[in-house]
């Protein structure tokens, strides 16, 4: 299990059909059976391609599905680090990363691959941390760091960037975490998605929008 997802992407570039193929049948698996049931056979067979292949993509089943968390994490670290933002107010941009957020643990397959690791995480701590740093480890770190830059500027005060991302995390999810744990949770809308990422948006500002700058009413 030493290998990461950056050694599995080294090297000549390989058959990306094949890749994406394996992927998307190894998320399709992941998300259907328990994580210890999951063989490398398995995805073989559901992507057409020959075991061997999957090999040549992926040295085992840690590093296959830990670049699966990683796609996902990508999608929302790329908000924090996006271009898009122009010269948008703080609090609009963080916002639009709520939104993000939300969109990707609130998708379907998202929620079923959650519901297949507790054993394999509880038996293996190392393997557990592997997978939280290459998910949801980076998406905080991202965040950490954009607020980090915001309090330099002065538009936010914080003693701790890390927990404020922890914090502005916690007021965007509010209560989904439990739902999704206890499957109770209902299909959510764009619209519904968009009024939690704005309001978890504005309990924080009120918590760490800077007082001393003059422009904290406007960030």
């Amino acid at each position: 299990m030493s290998h990461s997802v950056s050694s599995a992407r080294a090297g000549r570039p390989k058959d990306t059909a094949k890749r994406a193929a394996i992927l998307a049948a190894a998320k399709e698996l992941f998300g259907g059976q328990p994580y210890e049931t999951v063989t490398m056979e398995a995805v073989a067979a559901r992507a057409g391609v020959s075991k061997m292949t999957v090999y040549s993509h992926f040295a085992d089943k840690e590093t296959l599905f830990e670049t699966i968390v990683a796609a996902v994490s990508d999608q929302m670290t790329s908000a924090v680090s996006g271009g898009d933002f122009g010269d948008a107010p703080l609090n609009e941009r963080l916002t639009a990363i709520g939104v993000a957020f939300l969109t990707v643990i609130l998708d379907a397959s998202v929620r079923t691959i959650k519901h297949t690791l507790p054993a394999a995480l509880h038996t293996d701590q190392t393997l557990a941390r592997r997978f939280f740093d290459a998910g949801p480890g980076r998406t905080r770190q991202a965040l950490a760091a954009m607020i980090a830059e915001a309090a330099a500027r002065g538009e936010l005060a914080t003693d701790s960037p890390e927990w404020a991302a922890d914090d502005l995390v916690s007021l965007w999810e509010g209560g989904l975490p439990a739902r999704l744990v206890f499957g109770v949770i209902e299909p959510t809308t764009p619209e519904e998605i968009a009024r939690r990422a704005r309001r978890g948006t504005e309990v924080f500002f009120r918590a760490y929008a800077n007082p001393e700058n003059a422009k904290a009413g406007v960030i």
